[in-house]
């Protein structure tokens, strides 16, 4: 062989050797899709998993998390689920050339068994992200920082990824970097995909079934093969945890459609919604309370009956199905703190207790009672009496008034609870104790040790506020829903739930600030100059995701109705597993075993203990879904 022939030789390797060392470094096509949990968050930017940041995981998720997880194993998804839940995972593709990837279409086929379908599809949803600026004040160290965290879930039917759908103008293409969130430098789209499993038998029997997830753009097509294992057993198709979410006038502002779209939206992810500004039309006539209850009845009487989730009003399929609100705060209001007027008035507090006003707001409970009594079965829906004039009232005139009530109500109405909010004192219990049904009590005071007294005297207890106590200070909200804090924390509430026997568990807030919350997190800022909520080291609130589990539609172009957050998603897969412990506790006939599962997870939160502690139970979301799947399998193993 000659020299020049040597010299051609050496380039031929020398190119080979690039090209395979360039192979090596980078795609050879416009994207790849993989997928992750449903219990973890990626930075669409850098694909970082965000929960890897809290200050206690240091470095829990590894790096090739996005190459292989707990249910991907590189090539296909695993899944295991109950009847009458829903299944979740992430799918997320990364734009790996230097230009808008358009054009993209993602689809994923029924579950099938042999020749068994099941009929209800996979409900596809693009995260969009929002970007927090700031961490929420009063976690400096347990915020996971700035950044863009996925959170609003846009139903796919509002996305143009068909050409042949699209009628005019393309609002909103599947683009990556995504067409309207505008993400600078974003990496990856992610994909949220929800499998309700139906609830009887006959639709989904026991068994391994098989469904593809199809992504693609251009020429190119990926697919990834999804496995389901249905277990032999069914969760309750009524939510009998009845946890709840309470804003005022959040449900009864709305028209009409916009409302029912709320109730099914929040009643598909087995979370109650709680609005104490439902009220008929009242008014005096010769001195006599006159109750006009046509506009009332009319709006809300497919909500008592369970009518308003049927397919009879759009609600085809999912939990809940026929099943009546699992709460309802009543219309009763007393004067007091927020200066609004009671409902019905009899004045401020020194002419409340004249026998003439007395007569007057007892007259109105009887004929509210006599009125909602043939409507409303309370073995179904929670009757509640919140009285919001006395609100987290930590005062001895307050406590008084809180008696006079709660003692005319268990005479009058005894069908309802009258329920106190608050962080209340042994001495304010001890005062109030007998004539109360509920206590919303806060975290922030809440001992495990000393409710059980007040459980004992058939007190229904809710949790209430936030989950993490990095400071005291924390204590000044009763939401504990925020987007820079651990994912986990919207399940723990439920697992804690059943770990302390509570009744169950109320946050306050459902949709604050869903329009702006697309663009700015801040749900909630303020400023404080003095008084009970102000502090030294805070003189100001500026919190992410407070209160904000569902977006309003008609912000983004395209989207026409509400968004389910992914925080609601994983709150809904906390009551999903709490009924896993109620079923395995029953079957068991112990609690020996959900226990040794749950205190695996759940530590010792809440109350003066936790002030200060960031490790109130396991945040590493791999030991919660993998708890999840032990106690499915044990259930499983009882109904073989």
């Amino acid at each position: 062989m000659g020299i020049v022939q040597k010299r051609i030789n050496m380039r031929i390797v020398k190119i080979i050797a690039v090209i395979l060392l360039a192979g090596l470094n980078s795609y050879t096509q416009p994207f790849s899709a993989t997928v992750i949990p449903s219990s973890i968050r990626i930075d669409p930017v850098s694909n970082e998993i965000i929960e890897n940041r809290y200050i206690v995981n240091k470095g829990n998720f590894p790096a090739d998390v996005l190459k292989k997880n707990w249910v991907y194993d590189g090539s296909k998804v695993s899944l295991k689920a109950a009847r009458g839940e829903y299944i979740s995972f992430q799918v997320v593709v990364t734009n790996h050339s230097s230009n808008i990837l358009k054009g993209l279409k993602v689809e994923m086929s029924p579950f099938v068994k042999g020749a068994k379908q099941i009929s209800i599809q996979p409900e596809l949803f693009l995260e969009w992200s929002v970007r927090v600026q700031a961490p929420s004040t009063g976690y400096p160290k347990a915020s996971l920082g700035k950044g863009w965290y996925p959170d609003a879930l846009i139903p796919f039917k509002y996305i143009q990824d068909d050409s042949a759908e699209v009628h005019g103008r393309w609002v909103y293409p599947l683009w990556i970097p995504d067409f309207n969130n505008r993400i600078d430098d974003q990496q990856s789209m992610i994909i949220w995909v929800d499998q309700y499993v139906p609830f009887k038998e006959i639709d989904a029997p026991t068994g391994k079934y098989s469904s593809m997830l199809t992504i693609t753009a251009g020429n190119h097509t990926q697919t990834i093969p999804v496995n389901l294992d249905v277990w032999n057993f069914a969760i309750p198709n009524e939510n009998l945890l009845k946890a709840s979410l309470q804003e005022e006038g959040f449900l009864s502002s709305m028209d009409e459609k916009q409302e029912l779209e709320m109730y099914q939206l929040f009643k598909r992810n087995r979370v109650a919604l709680m609005d104490p500004t439902y009220k008929p039309d009242l008014k005096y006539v010769n001195g006599k309370a006159n109750i006009n209850w046509t506009s009332f009845d009319n709006r809300m009487k497919k909500y008592f009956t369970g009518k308003a989730f049927t397919a009879e009003n759009g609600y085809a399929y999912g939990p809940g199905y026929g099943e009546p609100l699992e709460t309802f705060v009543l219309p009763f209001d007393v004067f007091g703190k927020h200066g609004t007027r009671g409902w019905p008035d009899v004045g401020k507090p020194d002419e409340e207790k004249l026998p003439a006003n007395i007569a007057k707001y007892e007259a109105v409970v009887k004929q509210v009672r006599s009125h909602l009594i043939t409507m409303i079965d309370p073995s179904k829906t929670e009757l509640i009496v919140y009285l919001n004039g006395l609100d987290e009232s930590y005062f001895r005139e307050a406590w008084e008034r809180m008696v006079h009530y709660g003692e005319m109500f268990k005479r009058i109405y005894p069908e309802a609870s009258y329920r106190i909010d608050g962080g209340y004192s042994e001495e304010a219990m001890e005062f109030v104790g007998k004539s109360i049904k509920s206590w919303a009590s806060h975290t922030i005071n809440y001992d495990a040790e000393k409710m059980k007294k007040y459980q004992a005297m058939g007190i229904k207890d809710w949790l209430y506020g936030p989950m993490i106590y990095e400071s005291k200070v924390n204590s000044w909200v009763g939401s504990y829903t925020f987007t820079d804090l651990p994912l986990v924390n919207e399940r723990a509430i439920s697992w804690a739930t059943f770990k302390y026997n509570t009744y169950s568990w109320i946050s306050w807030g459902a949709g604050v600030n869903g329009k702006g919350g697309w663009y700015d997190p801040e749900s909630w800022k303020d400023q404080y100059k003095t008084g009970a909520d102000s502090d030294s080291g805070f003189t100001y609130k500026k919190i992410n995701g407070s209160a904000l589990l569902a977006y309003s539609g008609g912000i983004v172009p395209n989207v026409k109705g509400a968004c389910p957050s992914l925080r609601l998603k994983n709150l809904r897969n906390g009551v999903q597993e709490y009924e896993y412990m109620r079923m395995l506790k029953k079957l068991d006939k112990s609690d020996e075993r959900v226990k040794a599962i749950v205190d695996e997870i759940i530590y010792e939160p809440f109350g003066e203990k936790s002030i200060g502690r960031l490790d109130v139970w396991t945040f590493d979301a791999e030991k919660w879904d993998k708890a999840r799947i032990r106690m499915g399998e044990l259930i499983n193993e009882h109904n073989q």
